[in-house]
C-alpha cells in the first residue's frame, strides 16, 4: 500500500513527540559510596532552600531520614536515587573514555515565563571527572543575550554551597536554572558536555524537550 504524504507527515509528528516525553524512570547506579553521597544531598537540599525552591515536604523528610539513618547500604543509596530521579530533567552518562550521553529523566518539563525554574540532571559518572557539566543547545541563550530563536536561559548552578566541578563521584546531582521567555509549547534542543571532544558519537549528547511554558 503506497503511503501518502500526509500519512508520512503525521508518522513524523508522532516520532517527534516520542523523544520529547519524559522516562518513568533513569536507570540506578551501582556500587554509590553513601558518605560522599549524603554529603552531596546535603549540599543540594541547602542550596534548593536558599533558593527557595525546596523538595515537595514529605519527599525531603524521606530524603534527611535516608541521610540520617540510612547507614551505607545499597538499598539506602539507591532509595536516595528514587526519590532524587524524579525532580530530574535528564540523566547525563560519562563513560569510562568520558564520552558524554543524555537522556530524558522523569520530570515534566514546565516552566513559567521569565521566572526561573531549578531542576536536577543526574550524572553518572564512570570516569571519575572533575570538570564543570555544560549545557548548549540552539535554542539557548548565549551569555543570557536574547537573539533569534533563543528563547531559553539555561545554566548550571554553581552559587555556594555547589560547586561548578562535578565530584569525580560515580553519582552527582546537579541543579540547573531554567528560565523561559517565550510562552507556549516550545521545544528546546538540551547538549550537554564536560569539556571539548567529550560529546558521544551519533548526537547522544542531545536531547530534545518539549517545554510547556506558562504565562503564570
Amino acid at each position: 500500500m503506497q503511503r501518502t504524504p500526509l500519512f508520512l507527515a503525521a508518522a513524523i509528528l508522532l516520532t517527534c513527540i516520542s523523544i520529547t516525553q519524559a522516562q518513568p524512570t533513569l536507570p540506578l547506579v551501582d556500587e554509590v559510596e553513601f558518605a560522599p553521597l549524603r554529603e552531596q544531598c546535603l549540599r543540594v537540599l541547602k542550596a534548593l532552600e536558599a533558593r527557595k525552591a525546596p523538595l515537595p515536604a514529605e519527599v525531603e523528610k524521606e530524603l534527611r531520614d535516608l541521610l540520617r539513618d540510612g547507614g551505607k547500604d545499597k538499598e539506602a543509596a539507591e532509595k536516595i536515587q528514587r526519590l532524587l530521579d524524579a525532580r530530574c530533567l535528564c540523566g547525563v552518562t560519562i563513560n569510562p573514555e568520558s564520552r558524554v550521553k543524555a537522556t530524558r529523566g522523569p520530570l515534566t518539563a514546565e516552566l513559567i515565563r521569565d521566572r526561573p525554574t531549578l531542576v536536577l540532571i543526574k550524572v553518572h559518572n564512570d570516569a571519575g571527572v572533575t570538570a564543570g557539566l555544560a549545557i548548549e543547545g540552539p535554542q539557548i541563550r548565549i551569555d543570557g543575550k536574547p537573539a533569534e530563536g533563543r528563547w531559553l536561559d539555561a545554566t548550571v548552578a554553581s552559587e555556594a554551597p555547589l560547586s561548578k566541578r562535578l565530584s569525580g563521584q560515580k553519582l552527582d546531582y546537579v541543579i540547573v536554572r531554567l528560565t523561559g521567555h517565550e510562552e507556549g509549547k516550545r521545544e528546546a534542543t538540551l547538549r550537554f558536555d564536560v569539556g571539548q571532544g567529550t560529546q558521544d558519537l551519533g548526537f547522544r549528547a542531545e536531547v530534545p524537550i518539549l517545554f510547556t511554558v506558562r504565562n503564570k
